[in-house]
């Protein structure tokens, strides 16, 4: 079989190459556009004629390459003076030894490659069953009845036609019977498409459900505007309220006591720092000893064990000594020991007075940073939003009443769909795939 066929400077064409297909290649286009020339670039090939009228104008050789199924390829070179052949054989990148000087015979070589040999007759004319002129019947109808006789004697041939015959009507009664299977199809086709009918009805409908969820959607966005400006108002409301409560907690408190001195508090607590500064100091110190070895085991340490003892006695000794001379330093002499109860008690006070001060001092700056509480009048325009606001959650209700009913006849409409798509199988247009969701969704788009 023919795969390509390459023409190069051959009569009109300067380059052209056809790739043929399994069938039937039917070449179309106005007159003189060379369909004729590729007919005749084949009978070139297959008989090798002694003219050279075929070398396009301005051109040294023509050219005409036929590509074989199995990868085969003969060219056919006609010079001015001379023809020949070059045979590529499958597999191989380089041709063979070229053929020339044939005097217008075909080799052997590229007869048994391309098998389309003229049929010859024992009238002694020979017939071409494989290339026909354009303006010429087929093969044998425009031959006298003696060549038709003389063709059809040669039993390979009549042969061969009789295949052709056979193929021809097994393709015919094929053909029909594919034509009524398509009838058979088309008809199960329109049977489906009418059970279509009421898709534009369930279109409107659904545009309906599409404008109702719109409303819905913004009703349900403008519902949180209002929402918040009720909550900043009973926020507004609340906060007055704890003012007010706090107001009159403070005017029922009585003034605050005068504070006593405290310079002997201070002294005690600048002792108790530096005495927790010195004992952080000595328990680093000890941590650090506690990582040290053991002391290695000495003879005869009696005598300097207790000179250790009596001077880290005496060191402790001068510490306390030293920690009580400086606490005392700065006393004065000691009052009169007198009762401390109530001291105690006036203590406590004290202390009680200064956290409700630091209270009522925190109080008063969250105060002084508070505007001015607005009057608590009728006000008609918030009236008018919580009437409104009424309004929309009536509306609201009903518009969701609705869309329920919306959806369960979405359900019903889903479900039939569902049903008639299952019947069908599928697009009886384009034959895909479709299901009930994804139609009422994205709808179900195609080329036809």
């Amino acid at each position: 079989m023919i795969r390509s066929i390459i023409l190069e400077n051959f009569m009109a064409h300067e380059r052209t190459e056809l790739e043929l297909g399994p069938g039937i290649t039917a070449l179309t286009g106005a007159n003189n556009t060379g369909k004729s020339a590729v007919v005749e670039a084949l009978r070139c090939v297959t008989t090798n004629p002694s003219f050279s009228h075929c070398i396009r104008h301005g051109a040294r050789e023509a050219r005409v390459t036929v590509v074989l199924g199995d990868g085969a390829k003969v060219v056919w070179i006609r010079k001015k003076r001379s023809a020949g052949y070059e045979i590529t054989l499958p597999g191989r990148n380089e041709p063979e030894e070229p053929f020339w000087k044939l005097q217008g015979k075909v080799p052997d070589e590229v007869r048994a490659l391309l098998r389309l040999d003229l049929v010859d007759l024992e009238t002694g004319d020979p017939v071409d069953v494989h290339l026909g002129n354009q303006r010429e019947p087929v093969f044998l109808l425009n031959r006298p009845e003696s060549n038709i006789a003389a063709f059809f004697a040669a039993s390979t041939e009549s042969a061969h036609l009789l295949a052709m015959q056979n193929a021809l009507k097994a393709r015919t009664t094929e053909a029909k019977r594919s034509e009524r299977e398509l009838e058979t199809r088309r008809e199960r086709i329109e049977a489906r498409l009418n059970v279509l009918a009421p898709m534009p009805d369930i279109a409107l409908r659904m545009d309906e459900v599409s404008r109702l969820e719109t409303s819905a959607k913004e009703l349900q966005a403008a519902m949180p505007v209002l929402e918040g400006r009720c909550s900043t108002l009973r926020q507004l409301a609340a906060g007055l309220d704890a003012l007010r409560r706090s107001a009159t907690l403070l005017n029922t408190l009585e003034p605050v006591p005068e504070p006593s001195p405290i310079n002997r508090l201070r002294t005690l607590l600048a002792d108790m720092g530096r005495t927790a500064t010195r004992l952080a100091a000595a328990g680093r110190t000890g941590g650090a000893l506690a990582l040290l070895a053991a002391p290695p085991m000495v003879e005869n340490t009696g005598r300097l064990a207790e000179i250790c003892d009596r001077l880290q006695a005496t060191s402790r000794a001068l510490r306390k000594a030293e920690v009580r001379s400086r606490a005392v330093s700065g006393l004065a002499a000691p009052p009169q020991a007198i009762e401390t109860k109530q001291l105690s008690e006036l203590m406590d006070e004290m202390i009680a007075a200064r956290y409700r001060i630091g209270r009522v001092a925190r109080r008063e700056d969250v105060l002084r940073s508070l505007a001015e509480p607005p009057r608590v009048e009728a006000d008609a325009r918030l009236a008018e939003l919580v009437a409104d606001l009424r309004g929309l959650s009536v509306r609201k209700l009903a518009l969701e009443s609705e869309l329920a009913g919306l959806e369960t006849r979405l359900q019903e409409v889903r479900e039939t769909l569902a049903e008639a798509l299952a019947g069908i199988g599928g697009c009886p247009l384009c034959g895909a795939r479709v299901d009930a969701d994804s139609f009422l969704d994205r709808r179900h788009a195609h080329e036809c």
